[in-house]
């Protein structure tokens, strides 16, 4: 048997596994290494599973995860998410659908304090809903709002998916999270754009606010954002200035959002010791299914099987660009049955040195990649946002409800796709002005 047809029967064991209901990281796991004894023979095998799980987890690129993931775990006990809502209703609750494009605006700026879109469809869900429904939006219009704008939490950095990406890739962390900044933005105009157009048409989906914010309280609610905009220059603008690394500006953003949180009085030793928890949690799962996806990543490599798929696909007769197309419909396709961890471990060993062996460049390929993650949040049947948004309404709205509402907005990221295909400097233009 080749080694090629040992990497195939390796991923379709791997397939299996997942859907008989195994943990990502213990399918991934158990077949890297069967394969690798299969190929290697059971000693050399042996080492692959003392020093991958070691070797990956004392990577010192890995400490900005648990950082990103705990500056917003703060962000979300601490209730800034209140206070950002807050500001963007005094300014854009007058406009038509001026609620739910709050809400993205918000969305946007809590997405600069925290890179996970459930905890941002969590904190909206229980702060924006109860006021659309005040006003009374459709339902499925206002949820539709809040779990489509909370994926902006992946694009704008911090963003834990970004901090994945390159630990698979080993792409600059630095460089990509710059290049989330204007995609991340232009989303967020794309949205509100929507919105405002929607209900311009259709008047009954989000009827204009009767209340009227005086020029002095829009003033004040500008200090709501006051925190927000410490960090992002604090912490972006290190990067980009080259102050300091991207691990290092986590530590310091994580720093940052702590004292903020104290200084709102927003935090107390259960809330504290509520987010330590979560993140040792969510770290220890991940780095669970990464080091099992790198052993299941050696094991592909030794099999050729990368290689194999790379001189074949680039031997066919069509342009790159239907190719990079083709694997982004795949990513689309995938994101429909597979968390992000999964699907990320799955194909980034087999997609990326494939894609950047045709020319493409892998920063700009994170961030398409970070946007499909981005809709397959919303996607069913497994779209985590409508899942958490729906744990968090209740009987306000049905599961499918959310659904049908999200499906603009998942049009609305087809566009932007499409916009960032078509014109990568969009993606690049920011990081190839950083500082060397």
């Amino acid at each position: 048997m080749s080694p090629e047809l040992i990497g195939v029967l390796g991923l379709l064991v791997m397939f299996v596994g997942l859907a008989l209901g195994f943990h990502i990281g213990i399918i991934l796991a158990i077949t890297g290494f069967a394969g690798f004894v299969a190929l290697a023979g059971f000693a050399k095998s042996l080492s692959l599973l003392t020093t991958t799980p070691y070797y990956t987890t004392t990577n010192y690129g890995f400490i900005a995860l648990p950082m990103f993931i705990f500056m917003g775990e703060l962000v979300f006990q601490g209730g800034i998410g209140t206070l950002l809502y807050s500001a963007a209703s005094k300014w854009l609750g007058r406009l038509h659908g001026g609620l739910a494009m709050a809400t993205v605006s918000s969305c946007a700026f809590f997405a600069a304090l925290s890179g996970d879109s459930l905890s941002a469809s969590a904190t909206f869900g229980k702060i924006a809903l109860p006021e659309m429904t005040r006003y009374n939006y459709d339902s499925k219009f206002a949820c539709g709002a809040i779990a489509g704008a909370a994926g902006l939490a992946v694009l704008i950095p911090p963003s834990g998916v970004m901090i994945l990406y390159c630990i698979f890739t080993e792409v600059s962390l630095g460089k990509l999270l710059i290049a989330g900044v204007i995609p991340g933005i232009m989303s967020a105009i794309i949205y509100m754009a929507l919105i405002y157009f929607r209900v311009r048409l259709k008047p009954s989906l989000g009827p204009l606010s009767t209340e009227v914010a005086l020029w002095k309280e829009k003033l004040i609610a500008l200090g709501y954002i006051a925190p927000v905009a410490v960090v992002m220059v604090v912490m972006l603008g290190g990067i980009y200035l080259g102050v300091f690394s991207p691990i290092e500006a986590a530590a310091i953003g994580a720093f940052t959002v702590l004292v903020e949180v104290v200084v709102l009085k927003k935090l107390s030793l259960t809330t504290l010791r509520t987010a330590m928890v979560n993140v040792a949690k969510t770290t220890a799962m991940i780095f669970w299914v990464i080091i099992g996806a790198m052993i299941f990543s050696k094991f592909l490599v030794l099999s050729g099987l990368p290689d194999a798929l790379s001189v074949f696909i680039s031997g066919l007769p069509v342009p790159n660009l239907v190719i990079l197309i083709i694997i982004l419909l795949i990513y689309i396709a995938l994101g429909c049955f597979m968390s992000v961890v999964a699907m990320l471990a799955i194909t980034l060993p087999i997609f990326f040195p494939l894609l950047t062996g045709l020319g493409f460049d892998g920063v700009w390929l994170g961030i398409l990649i970070v946007l499909e993650v981005e809709m397959a949040a919303i996607t069913p049947p497994i779209g985590m946002n409508v899942y958490v948004l729906k744990a968090t309404v209740g009987d306000l709205v049905s599961t499918g409800g959310i659904f049908r509402g999200v499906v603009p907005f998942f049009l609305a990221d087809i566009l932007i796709l499409a916009i960032l295909v078509a014109f990568p400097q969009i993606s690049l233009w920011l990081p190839s002005t950083m500082f060397q």
